[in-house]
């Protein structure tokens, strides 16, 4: 911005218009860019700049030699563009000059507005570059601001020294910046600040303090964590030789094992000596230190080192041993516990191994009367033996229906021993499902029948295999469309349901009925052996030994599947049987 009114006088009382400087420090250029060709600068009474020389000055007649002048004009702009970045700002806030560095770094800059957040000379300067343009102006002092911009190379920092530009009359005439690229300098700062509070984090949460001293042994620092021990503020310290901490008692032996390795600038560990703590006991501490040489010349500065109160540790030590001890009587005492647990396990298994020997010897020698039975009612069901009256063939078929059922719990009882030795054998392979839930529902059909009791098959099932055992899976879908027959009264529905999910290749076998259901706290309970429950879908009213759903979803878990239920009182159950997938399966 230009002085108006400016009076011809002296070189020193005139005034410089600072956009005719600017284009004096644009000297032509090949080729064009930013900065054009302008005339020389000049005085507000027009006078040429270069020219302002007393007459018959040797110097006006150098200047006026054109060689030598394009000669100076080409040193002074290169003096200018190779200086460190730089541009002006007249006070009205326009961009009036800016030297060929700072132009390189508009051109690579990639990250937006930089500097005076424009790149056209005459252009009003930013918001953000306005609010130190105003503080320069409004205060008159050098104002010093980092930029980070980013270029082809990665982020870089630029610290702009934004300074007043005055006239002979300490008016401001506008602000001149000048740039420093100090981003080594910002990352290696934030480094030491990141190290020293790294540092003093460590320093912190260690149960150790942290000491330096000098080359005398007088302290330079010592850790918070100390001045907590002694109850005194660490500054208090910075000074005093290192020795002054230990107790009068043992301060001369501290002193002179510390200078002992201080003259052989040797590491020590485990310097013991007393001192008091914050509350006046003694306290039993330990120092270890390392000498610290200057790296570029190899002098010797002093120590680094740490102390520990052994104190602490000695009545942790004891507390250990306390522990110990006590661990040693627990330990004792569990032993003779878990001896006396291992006995009864062992004769726990006797005991069940003998169960299982019994329970196998005894249905053997059950079922066979037992299928003999059932066998002659049968036959004098079927007369075979002879005509029989109504009364008679009624008792054959009870005979038969008794003897079945007695049979059912034998098998049952037979193979949760067998579950429960881990012992029971199955044969996985494909198995179509379609064939298994045709079986099982002709087997529930005529029950259902009597009891007028509609059965629902499953729709489209296609080919679809599941990998099971298929004796152990009729076994399980027919106890549980018995169970379904058993507890949904007359005019009810029963059915099984499909749904799959090849995603996670599992198929759910779906056994459904309208029957009276099962109260939410009961739904876990009827899974247990021999477990029914009064009052309940599943209590003694009807016929079994509580073991057909134990059974069923052992197997299915045996099988790779589970089984889980659903149902409300009177809305019927759903038992879900899930399975996996075989491979190929359509």
């Amino acid at each position: 911005m230009s002085v108006d009114g400016g009076k011809t006088g002296s070189r020193a009382a005139r005034t410089i218009d600072l956009r005719s400087w600017a284009r004096a420090l644009r000297p032509e250029r090949a080729g064009g860019g930013m900065r054009e060709a302008n005339p020389p600068a000049r005085f507000h009474d027009g006078n040429d700049i270069r020219q302002d020389y007393p007459p018959n000055d040797r110097r006006a007649e150098v200047v006026a030699r054109p060689s030598l002048e394009r000669l100076l004009a080409r040193a002074r702009a290169g003096l200018i563009d190779e200086a460190h970045p730089f541009f002006l700002v007249s006070s009205d806030g326009r961009f009036v000059f800016a030297n060929a560095r700072f132009e390189e770094i508009l051109e690579s800059n990639e990250g937006g507005r930089f500097g005076p957040g424009v790149a056209q000379f005459g252009e009003a300067v930013g918001d953000s570059y306005r609010r130190i343009l105003d503080e320069v102006l409004l205060t008159g002092r050098t104002v010093a601001f980092d930029e980070w911009i980013e270029v082809s190379g990665g982020r870089r920092c630029w610290r702009g020294h934004h300074f007043p530009v005055l006239d002979e009359r300490g008016r401001i005439e506008g602000v001149g910046a000048i740039y420093v690229d100090v981003t080594r300098e910002v990352i290696e700062r934030r480094e030491a600040i990141r190290a020293r509070r790294r540092f003093n984090d460590f320093a912190r949460a260690s149960g150790d303090w942290f000491w330096e001293i000098d080359r005398e042994g007088r302290l330079r620092y010592v850790s918070e964590r100390f001045a907590a021990l002694t109850g005194t503020p660490a500054a208090l310290w910075e000074g005093r030789y290192l020795w002054e901490i230990a107790a009068p008692k043992s301060q001369g032996d501290l002193e002179a094992a510390l200078r002992e390795a201080i003259a052989a600038r040797r590491p020590f560990r485990g310097v013991g000596f007393a001192m008091e703590g914050e509350d006046g006991d003694e306290r039993i501490c330990q120092l270890a230190g390392v000498p610290v040489f200057d790296p570029e010349d190899g002098g010797f500065q002093g120590y680094r080192g740490a102390g520990i109160d052994t104190t602490l540790a000695a009545r942790e030590a004891e507390r250990r041993r306390d522990a110990q001890r006590h661990l040693e009587e627990v330990l004792e005492t569990l032993t003779r516990k878990n001896l006396e647990l291992d006995l009864a396990h062992a004769r726990a298994e006797a005991a069940l191994k003998a169960k299982n020997e019994f329970l196998a010897s005894m249905s053997h020698e059950l079922k066979t009367p037992l299928n003999a039975i059932i066998g002659f009612a049968e036959a004098m069901g079927m007369e075979v033996f002879g005509a029989l009256d109504e009364r008679y063939k009624s008792y054959a078929r009870d005979i038969g229906k008794a003897g079945r059922h007695l049979l059912g719990l034998i098998n049952d009882l037979l193979d949760v021993s067998v579950m429960e030795t881990a012992n029971l054998a199955l044969d996985l392979r494909p198995v179509c499902l379609a064939e298994v839930i045709a079986q099982a529902l002709a087997f529930v059909r005529l029950r259902a029948e009597e009891r007028e009791i509609t059965v629902e098959a499953p729709k489209r099932v296609g080919k679809l295999k599941v990998m099971a055992d298929e004796r152990r899976l009729l076994q399980i879908l027919v106890n549980l469309l018995t169970n379904a027959v058993k507890f949904t009264p007359a005019g009810g529905r029963i059915g099984v349901k499909l749904r799959t999910d090849r995603r996670k290749g599992v198929v759910h076998v779906i056994v459904w009925d309208t029957g009276i259901g099962i109260p939410a706290e009961a739904q876990e309970r009827i899974f247990e052996k021999f477990h029914q429950l009064r009052d309940s879908v599943y209590s003694h009213r009807n016929e079994g030994a509580g073991l057909g759903l134990h059974i069923s979803r052992e197997l299915a878990r045996l099988m790779g599947g589970e089984i889980t239920v659903e149902s409300e009182p009177d809305k019927g159950s759903r038992f879900i049987v899930a399975l996996p997938l075989a491979a190929a399966s359509s």
